[in-house]
């Protein structure tokens, strides 16, 4: 029986991780930040044949960390 993940909370722990590692003040768009959690150990297959956008997702997930603001549009930096 395979194991069911949702694409929020893998998304959320995926920013934990990846934002120990950036660089204050350095930007990155939405799309390339799901480029990169696309290709990371928390990107699961059934995420695949979601209907739900991965976009919408890494924002929710932007918010929720509390440590990226929004530079314009779909950009982000860590604060």
């Amino acid at each position: 029986m395979q194991e069911k993940y949702s694409l929020n909370e893998q998304t959320f722990l995926f920013i934990q991780e990846f934002e120990k590692d950036v660089e204050v003040d350095k930007v990155y768009t939405t799309q390339e930040l799901v480029d990169i959690f696309e290709v990371s150990d928390f990107t699961k297959g059934q995420f695949s044949t979601y209907k739900k956008s991965k976009t919408s997702s890494m924002w929710w997930a932007l918010k929720r960390s509390g440590n990226w603001s929004m530079v314009k549009r779909g950009a982000y930096k860590k604060k």
